[in-house]
């Protein structure tokens, strides 16, 4: 079997963290060359010996092995650009064979969606007492009827909680960064996380409690016994994964619960600004098929 440079991807890691790109960006950028390797290792082939070609290879395993969805398929393919450019640049390689290869079209056609009565039957799945559960939910009511971001999800702390005597606000981090008023299913969610998260956080010495400034913690063990202070993305994935697949939901992702949050806030008399307002977008058309969609409903 081939093998290659166990510091590659670490170099590549450091290249993109001086470039100042996003966390999330390197994290993903580095996966996708990981998975790379390993499919290289896998068909004998080193990395002087890749060509265009290869790259056509590793998509069509993508779609056929992994189940790849094709915007997936197309981010991945982005990243492994990136990290041959990285390659050539540092001298590794003479020069990158996928320049001139064309990046897969974006697919924009929308999911078909999920309905308000499959979301409730995943809020179903979730409403017993405990801390995970009560975490749970209170995320997907933020992703679907707040229509936060992945990134925006785990980087939430307590301290962006803003309580009131009428309503309940939510500054949301990140380079989209804004001050949200949350729906009342949303509130009474995070207050009834809140509830239990500070009574398991009472049970914690003084030096504990100072490590979980986020809201969202994570788990780990087949019963939990760990809580760990920040959820991951993967982590997130992982929870949307295990939910979705108990109703038949193979594809559930942040993406489709953000698509629901889009459709919620017209329905309930949203005009579009203040939907791109809420969900930190920049563009009408980013919403533009949603709302054609909506108006199109009998």
């Amino acid at each position: 079997m081939t093998s290659h440079d166990p510091d590659l991807v670490e170099r590549f890691s450091e290249s993109l963290k001086a470039k100042n790109r996003q966390p999330a960006t390197v994290e993903s950028y580095c996966r996708d060359a990981q998975d790379f390797l390993r499919f290289l290792e896998k068909s004998h082939l080193s990395l002087d010996k890749v060509e265009p070609e290869t790259l056509l290879w590793f998509r069509d395993h993508l779609r056929d092995a992994g189940g790849e969805r094709e915007n997936s398929v197309r981010r991945k393919v982005i990243g492994v650009r990136q990290f041959f450019r990285f390659l050539a640049d540092e001298r590794t390689i003479l020069s990158s064979p996928f320049d001139m290869m064309p990046i897969p079209e974006r697919d924009d056609s929308l999911d078909e969606g999920l309905s308000e009565s499959r979301f409730q039957a995943l809020i179903d799945q979730v409403s017993e007492p405990g801390i995970k559960n009560r975490r749970d939910r209170a995320i997907l009511y933020l992703l679907a009827y707040e229509g936060l971001k992945a990134s925006e999800i785990i980087d939430i702390q307590w301290r962006d909680l803003i309580e009131s005597k009428r309503i309940q606000t939510l500054s949301v981090p990140g380079l989209k960064s804004r001050t949200i008023q949350l729906q009342e299913a949303t509130s009474q969610a995070l207050n009834e996380y809140a509830a239990t998260f500070q009574a398991w956080l009472r049970h914690q010495s003084p030096e504990a409690r100072e490590r979980y400034p986020w809201m969202f913690v994570a788990f780990k063990g087949k019963e939990l016994p760990l809580v760990l202070p920040r959820m991951t993305r993967h982590g997130l994935k992982f929870m949307l994964h295990e939910l979705g697949e108990k109703l038949g939901l193979k594809h559930l992702h942040t993406e489709t619960l953000r698509h629901h949050a889009m459709c919620y806030q017209l329905a309930i008399g949203r005009g579009p600004e203040d939907v791109m307002h809420h969900l930190g977008l920049r563009r009408l058309g980013n919403i533009g098929k949603h709302l054609a969609q909506y108006r199109n409903q009998p």
